[in-house]
């Protein structure tokens, strides 16, 4: 049964169509680009999606985050209540303008329109997180994440800082995942990889953190304990 739903926008983005619709049931509404959905989320910016949560609970232990990235704003909505301190960069300026609309993101938060690329390259401040939500129809993470753009990304850290990366994985042999979490974390940050095996085409985040365990976290627990979802953590198999 398909659910009811109804268009409260539609706009052009800088990657095709963008449309925002209303589950009318749930009440969540959805980000759709391009016929793909980016974020879902209730009207107060709550997201539905496990690894948002993850790496909310990831990027705990950080205060001034560099989120690349914005869709929605649902991760920068849900750190802003926590009180973090974010600056939010993303090539799209329509995003911004459906974030502040239809998904609650605050109107006091520095939204950098830019390539993250060029910003990273460019920027010379420290962050003691960095989260990174970048992707879309089309988009390839192993070319647009490259050894030099990653390394870009780990300058960016100050001291004791952390990265945690959403890509989209499309089978469990796939290298990218492993590949892309190993050029972040250089020789300072250790790596882990939470996903579902067995599924195709899924979220993966990728943590390359300062800290020595992971799995010991019971927040991190909780947050994968979807019991219609099978989220694991794994170390990174490439260094």
């Amino acid at each position: 049964m398909v659910a009811a739903v109804r268009l409260l926008g539609r706009y052009q983005g800088r990657n095709g169509e963008i449309e925002i619709v209303e589950c009318l049931e749930s009440g969540t509404r959805i980000y759709f680009e391009q016929g793909v959905r980016q974020s879902q989320a209730t009207p107060d910016g709550e997201s539905i999606f496990t690894y948002v949560r993850l790496m909310d609970e990831l990027l705990s232990r950080a205060a001034n985050i560099l989120i690349l990235g914005c869709g929605g704003g649902n991760l920068a909505t849900r750190l802003t209540r926590l009180g973090k301190k974010l600056t939010i960069v993303d090539n799209n300026p329509i995003s911004f303008v459906i974030a502040h609309k239809f998904f609650a993101l605050p109107d006091d938060l520095a939204c950098i329109v830019s390539d993250f690329r060029k910003f990273v390259f460019a920027d010379e401040a420290r962050y003691d997180g960095i989260a990174i939500d970048i992707g879309g129809p089309g988009f390839n993470f192993d070319e647009e994440f490259d050894v030099e753009t990653c390394e870009a990304i780990r300058a960016r850290l100050a001291p004791g800082g952390r990265i945690v990366m959403n890509v989209t994985v499309p089978n469990d042999i796939d290298p990218t995942a492993d590949r892309i979490a190993a050029r972040l974390a250089g020789n300072t940050l250790g790596v882990w990889v939470i996903d579902e095996q067995g599924i195709e085409d899924r979220n993966a985040i990728l943590a390359c953190l300062p800290e020595r365990q992971l799995n010991a976290r019971s927040a991190l627990q909780e947050a994968m304990g979807n019991a219609r979802e099978r989220w694991s953590v794994r170390r990174g198999r490439l260094r």
